[in-house]
């Protein structure tokens, strides 16, 4: 058995029946905290979760330490407080595609969560006869330097480390550089993007943060079917693996975010172009060839519209993904599709998936050629009692375009959460996550508090 530390980041929880008592509660926690500073953070954590009442009047903060949290405690910042909505509301998840990926996504996770790194090596292990590669040594270059860098410092005596750190720090950016490179390839950005949904989902579901509704767009798609067991991990994973080596063979093209609705882009597209999504009313994307790409920004900008190029190789979703239809079809009739365990919303119709096409291998051809419908998606997701919509991946670019999306109802609010940072924000991933975790709490979710301290303590080597 091998024994994981402490969480390095805490969630304290406190809930009331009065907002006077919740204030109460908070100023007894911190004179609790500030006469005894030796106590383990952790423990206090544990103890507050596991024995707090499901009040109305809730209130959270992330912290680190003891110190940390009476800090925390006495900044409005730092600590949210929610009263609770008298319904509970169904939980939906959110699967991203392409586009906010990056290397070293969610590697503290990595580090210090069993669950999660326990699938991602499942999943990279399966993944290596068909991609020929490791993918774990692309999505986290840290890891064999890290390694190597612990035997270096076990077996250290006559070394100078400050000189062997540098070197390992150093070889590590260039690590990391040519990592970055490495992801951006279509054959191997698809299955990474794959890999970390379906973990940190694993993760939260550990944690009692199951959805009752799912809704991927794009690859995130087939994150949510295998989740809802229409495929298999192993089939997942091997869909997944080849449909991104066809598109890598594909022509390559171009892609333009532009902002004009549905009907209005319909008028700009021909054999060349086509419309790949639907994220808003006035947000779509146009793919096709690279050169009718470039004419078309050329020719919008010149009318005013603030268009976008979007970090692409191909025209996904276009007519141009037609190439490897037929493979595709083929591959998909090796599998023993299921009807979906759990809902969720179909990219092709903008609907409820049904049983007859998650089990049709031409549905899943149609996916990959016919236009992402995340805007009508979610609204007919909306729609379902008014879920709270957490987004499983990197970034906020669906929560975002929800927010679009959603009409304004003066009864429900709109509670839409991250679970991974950007890449350009700098905060620690598990602060981070805990945070949310936080947020569903005083948003009142159930969460498996026996679970997420379970969860952490061991695991099997």
């Amino acid at each position: 058995m091998l024994s994981i530390p402490p969480r390095p980041w805490q969630l304290l929880v406190i809930s009331a029946q009065t907002d006077s008592a919740l204030k109460t509660a908070t100023v007894n926690l911190a004179d609790y905290l500030r006469q005894h500073p030796d106590l383990s953070l952790a423990d206090v954590a544990h103890t507050l979760q596991r024995e707090q009442q499901a009040f109305k009047h809730r209130r959270m903060v992330v912290c680190q330490d003891i110190e940390d949290a009476l800090v925390a405690l006495e900044d409005p910042k730092r600590i949210l407080t929610n009263i609770q909505e008298t319904k509970e509301r169904p939980l939906a998840f959110m699967f991203p595609g392409l586009g906010t990926h990056y290397v070293n996504m969610a590697w503290e996770l990595y580090q210090g969560e069993p669950i999660f790194w326990d699938r991602v090596d499942y999943c990279c292990e399966f993944l290596k006869p068909l991609l020929n590669q490791d993918l774990r040594d692309i999505i986290y270059p840290k890891r064999a330097s890290q390694q190597d860098q612990q035997l270096s410092l076990e077996n250290s005596e006559g070394l100078d480390l400050r000189k062997m750190l540098g070197r390992s720090q150093t070889q590590a950016d260039a690590l990391t550089v040519a990592a970055t490179s490495l992801l951006n390839q279509t054959h191997l950005a698809q299955p990474a993007i794959f890999v970390i949904e379906y973990a940190l989902a694993q993760l939260l579901i550990s944690w009692g943060i199951r959805p009752q509704a799912m809704i991927g767009y794009s690859i995130g798609e087939y994150v949510a079917a295998t989740l809802a067991e229409v495929l298999s991990l192993e089939e997942g994973l091997t869909l997944i693996a080849a449909r991104a080596q066809m598109i890598q063979k594909l022509p390559s093209g171009a892609m333009l975010a532009v902002p004009l609705s549905q009907t209005e882009i319909s008028s700009l597209l021909n054999d060349k172009l086509s419309l790949c999504a639907v994220n808003g009313p006035s947000m779509g994307v146009i793919a096709g060839e690279t050169d009718a790409i470039k004419a078309l920004e050329q020719q919008l900008t010149k009318e005013g519209l603030a268009c976008r190029r979007l970090e692409t190789s191909h025209a996904f979703h276009s007519h141009m993904m037609e190439g490897a239809a037929s493979d595709l079809h083929k591959l998909v009739t090796t599998f023993n599709l299921q009807a979906p365990k759990t809902p969720y919303i179909s990219n092709v119709t903008g609907t409820w998936i049904t049983a007859a096409s998650a089990t049709n291998p031409d549905y899943w051809v149609k996916h990959m050629c016919q236009p992402v419908l995340f805007a009508p998606g979610i609204q007919e997701l909306w729609k379902k009692q008014y879920p709270i919509l957490l987004e499983v991946g990197p970034g906020q670019t669906l929560g975002s375009f929800a927010l679009q999306c959603i009409e304004d109802n003066p009864a429900v609010s709109q509670i839409i959460l991250p679970t991974l940072r950007y890449s350009y924000d700098k905060k620690p991933d598990l602060a981070f996550l805990l945070k949310t975790l936080g947020r569903l709490w005083i948003a009142g979710a159930h969460i498996d508090w026996a679970g997420f301290v379970s969860a952490q303590k061991v695991c099997q080597a």
